[in-house]
């Protein structure tokens, strides 16, 4: 009888299945500095570190987040600082729907959602809500950053503390440091020109309306009436007349009197661009005085508008997807903090144009269902 010597290879994990343990094992060190090299904290070795990392990567690692988060009895959390719906308009109503559909589909991940919601015409309640979410230290946090000082002061903080935190809807330049969800306001407002003009001749005239308050904190809506100038600057180069007017008192006699300055100036005007979801109070005021011989747009598609665009008051809203924005924010800072993966630096969302014809089958009535 031959003898066979049997070879007892060391057993090595299969790629992409490897624990810590087994990092460990390969490294011929403890658990303990595999953990502080992958979490990144305390005192390890360039040495240890490289030769750590050059068998993470080999092996392919990949931690297994669900495990490590469900048994964490520390919960994500995630701030939320957003305008309160008002009924002045309910467009800032579908950000924060979004929001609590994204937190429900993780919140088996540990991660909770607490909502700051401010007036937004009220400059102290921002600043009261900011206090508010400072004091949450949260994990990471969804700003609208309306007032825009106070964001500044809130980012700036959020950054010495490492607080990672997402913009939705306008950002703050030279301060978007991690992510932007909304939509491009400068092409949205060129694009609001171009349509507001299709088969217009060139003696043709135009208004901006920017309906708002403090607009020196709305940086995009100012964007979208640059974007709206533009179009004019490169495109219809034609002696097309644009009179730009800022109405900040919003209240409804406030803004009919403005309304009926600007069209008794100007009585043949041709189009009308509103900048942002208020366009229904301009609706209104030409539906009352019976002024339809004019082309009027504005933005998104919320309860107060519909009416509007389904008797062809309003001709085209641009929506600015603010259900997405919520929702995408959320998942942001999920992937960011949770998935430990990387972000882009802006999400720029579709430009859509909703008609009476097709605002029906618009997107958000499938997110809302759950079917995205």
């Amino acid at each position: 009888m031959t003898a066979r010597n049997k070879s007892h290879k060391k057993d090595i994990p299969t790629p992409g299945r490897i624990r810590i343990i087994d990092i460990a094992k390969l490294a011929g060190i403890s658990i303990g500095t595999v953990d502080r090299v992958l979490h990144n904290r305390g005192e390890v070795s360039d040495n240890t570190r490289k030769k750590i990392m050059s068998i993470i990567n080999d092996m392919n690692y990949k931690p297994d987040i669900l495990a490590r988060r469900l048994a964490s009895k520390n919960r994500c959390r995630f701030g939320v600082l957003f305008p309160r719906s008002n009924p002045d308009s309910s467009f800032w109503q579908a950000p924060i729907e979004g929001v609590q559909k994204a937190i429900n589909e993780i919140d088996f991940y540990n991660v909770v959602g607490e909502e700051f919601l401010f007036n937004q015409f009220d400059r102290s309640s921002f600043s009261k809500k900011t206090k508010a979410l400072l004091d949450y230290n949260p994990d990471g946090a969804l700003i609208a950053p309306v007032y825009y000082e106070e964001s500044i002061e809130l980012v700036t903080a959020f950054k010495n503390q490492g607080i990672p935190y997402v913009f939705i809807n306008s950002m703050i330049d030279g301060l978007n440091d991690y992510c932007f969800v909304g939509q491009d306001s400068f092409q949205s407002g060129f694009l609001a020109a171009k349509l507001l003009t299709y088969g217009m001749p060139p003696e043709s005239s135009y208004c901006v309306i920017n309906l708002a308050r403090s607009l020196n904190n709305h940086k995009h809506i100012m964007s979208r009436q640059k974007g709206f100038e533009e179009y004019f600057h490169t495109v219809f180069k034609g002696r097309a007349n644009v009179y730009i007017y800022d109405i900040e008192d919003t209240g409804e006699a406030e803004v009919n009197d403005s309304l009926l300055r600007i069209f008794i100036s100007h009585k043949n005007l041709d189009g009308v661009f509103v900048t942002n979801s208020r366009v229904f109070k301009v609706a209104r005021f030409l539906k009352f005085n019976k002024i339809r011989s004019l082309r009027l747009i504005g933005y998104d598609l919320i309860n107060e508008n519909i009416e509007f665009l389904e008797d062809g008051t309003v001709d085209f809203l641009i929506s600015q997807k603010p259900f997405d924005q919520g929702y995408m924010g959320i998942r942001a800072l999920f992937n960011l903090i949770i998935l430990r993966k990387p972000i882009n630096r802006e999400y720029y969302l579709p430009i859509e144009v909703l008609t009476r014809e097709n605002y029906r089958y618009h997107r958000i009535d499938i997110l809302k269902e759950g079917l995205y």
